[in-house]
């Protein structure tokens, strides 16, 4: 049999206040839980709010947590584009029909660059936290240890994104369980945005060195896509006009929130 998601998931994503935004006919499916101040949480590329899953109950005991599908992803309709600023446009829009003042904002890998797209559209806010963001330096590729899944039968297709997760994801084998793998399957298999493109021609300097609030910046010592380069970027961020923090956690691959859910949690209760 293959594993489905947690019933623990269904159960958190039924207790969600649901919003609809939509902008030049892409539509985008937010999330929303708990109360006090607003804080935006941007999942990583392939996935959906479920990047969040273990981070919304803990995070809901002090925040507002707003939690887009990005467009592309998850429940919301797919769009195509390579500029930063029409596809932050987007996001920008459904977040103003949400929350209309300043938005503290944490964005996971593809999302934390999304997130510096909103500065552009007027989003600003007291803190940006960055994790295993793939911007700021060089990308390590490990496509060629990701394993094809589409048109394999149930149980190879099963395996393969546990493969995926294992190779991409996350950093300790212990995190390799049956849960993480069907959450990986429920993102890729619902995802049609490919955005590779969308990084290229930034200017990192531009879009992080300003003076709006603090910067923090977290990778494991395992991401998959960052580790040979993790000096590289906390050089950078150490040259940044601005209050900044950057950690590395060690033994945790790429999706800290899920792996190292506590550690993340603390940092971002602790704003």
């Amino acid at each position: 049999m293959i594993p489905t998601l947690p019933q623990w998931i269904t159960d958190l994503d039924a207790r969600a206040e649901r919003h609809e935004s939509e902008k030049d006919g892409v539509r985008m499916v937010w999330r929303m839980w708990g109360e006090g101040e607003p804080l935006l949480l941007l999942h990583g590329g392939s996935g959906s709010w479920m990047h969040w899953a273990r981070n919304i109950g803990p995070l809901s005991a002090r925040y507002r947590l707003i939690v887009p599908d990005l467009p592309g992803f998850g429940a919301s309709d797919p769009f195509q584009t390579r500029s930063l600023p029409d596809y932050s446009g987007k996001v920008a829009h459904g977040l103003r029909e949400i929350e209309g003042g300043p938005v503290r904002i944490a964005g996971f890998s593809f999302g934390s660059v999304i997130g510096l797209g909103l500065r552009g559209h007027g989003i600003t806010g007291p803190d940006y936290v960055m994790i295993g963001s793939p911007g700021l330096g060089k990308v390590h590729p490990v496509t060629d240890q990701l394993m094809k899944w589409r048109g394999l039968a149930p149980e190879d297709r099963f395996a393969a994104h546990r493969n995926n997760v294992a190779v991409l994801m996350l950093g300790q084998p212990s995190a390799v369980t049956d849960e993480a793998a069907a959450i990986q399957m429920a993102h890729a298999e619902r995802a049609t945005g490919r955005y590779r493109g969308i990084f290229h021609g930034l200017r990192w300097r531009d879009l992080v060195d300003h003076r709006d609030g603090k910067l923090t910046v977290l990778y494991g010592d395992r991401d998959a896509l960052c580790w040979r380069h993790i000096p590289d970027r906390e050089a950078f961020v150490a040259t940044l006009n601005r209050e900044t923090e950057f950690a590395v956690l060690p033994g945790m691959g790429h999706w800290l929130a899920y792996e190292a859910a506590d550690a993340v949690n603390a940092r971002l209760l602790a704003l």
